[in-house]
């Protein structure tokens, strides 16, 4: 699945093989390698083209069907279970301080949209 999302994502950019080994620095031979599924290529490879191609590592691989990575929402994340910072579980207390710190950090930025609003 990987070669086959490569050669789909570089020709949707209409890009050659050579082009695209240009941008993300690589050679020609080796990226087509990647696309003939004839070389792997290891974690560091697959994060370039991930990034460069704006899809998650696990569309890359075909483990994922959606191409795009879509944004999350910060509150929603810290709604979802299982969430560590530095190895400590965030409790349920730690998630209301953290969305107390977040409302001051972007007060600034509530507060025009609610003038907007007025308006």
């Amino acid at each position: 699945m990987f070669s086959k999302r490569l050669v789909q994502l570089r020709k949707e950019k209409n890009l050659t093989q050579q082009q695209l080994s240009d941008l993300v620095g690589f050679s020609r031979n080796t990226y087509a390698q990647y696309e003939t599924s004839r070389r792997e290529p290891d974690f560091d490879t697959v994060q370039i083209l991930a990034n460069f191609f704006e899809v998650s590592i696990d569309y890359l691989i075909g483990n994922d069907f959606k191409p795009s990575k879509e944004p999350i929402d910060l509150i929603e994340f810290l709604d979802s279970s299982d969430l560590l910072f530095n190895g400590i579980p965030i409790t349920k207390e730690y998630k209301i301080k953290i969305k107390a710190a977040l409302d001051l950090i972007f007060w600034d930025e509530q507060q025009k949209e609610k003038q907007q609003k007025s308006q």
